[in-house]
């Protein structure tokens, strides 16, 4: 969805900001779009962008615009789930929790793709989830928030895609 997003041509339609997160200069936006390419044949395609940002040290800022389709929006919020339930059947501290989905070194067909990776961080006290993008060093971290919450934004995000 990216590439089409960054085409020559191509424009949004319709938009719709859904959720976001803030905490401490860190947020995130997700947004239900429709772009549409008007070169012959016309396409339309409908999906999800996440923008990641953080700012910090007076304006320097770090920014990261993903585009997700159906599938990867899909995808993506049944992992979030599935963080949530290890993290909740986790008893110990539990450092690091994340989904198959997201792991980098399987070689699932997306894994080359500009996609959206998430992680719950802390201890049995606090976590943080994290998100960032694939392939990308720079992570966001929202402390105290749920990732079913967030699949929560992504699945609102798709069912409004639909009715556009």
């Amino acid at each position: 969805m990216e590439a089409f997003a960054n085409g020559r041509g191509v424009r949004t339609i319709w938009s719709n900001d859904v959720g976001r997160l803030h905490h401490d200069g860190t947020s995130v936006v997700v947004t239900a779009l429709v772009m549409e390419d008007r070169s012959l044949p016309v396409r339309r395609v409908r999906g999800v962008r996440v923008d990641l940002s953080r700012v910090r040290f007076w304006s320097v800022h770090t920014r990261d615009h993903i585009y997700l389709d159906k599938e990867a929006t899909e995808r993506t919020r049944a992992a979030l789930e599935e963080i949530a339930d290890a993290g909740d059947h986790s008893t110990a501290g539990r450092g690091r929790v994340g989904a198959r989905e997201f792991w980098p070194l399987y070689n699932w067909p997306w894994n080359k793709y500009h996609e959206l990776n998430a992680q719950i961080c802390g201890d049995s006290k606090t976590s943080a989830l994290v998100l960032f993008a694939r392939g990308k060093r720079e992570s966001f971290q929202f402390p105290d928030e749920s990732p079913v919450a967030f699949a929560g934004i992504l699945a609102s995000a798709m069912d409004q895609v639909k009715r556009h």
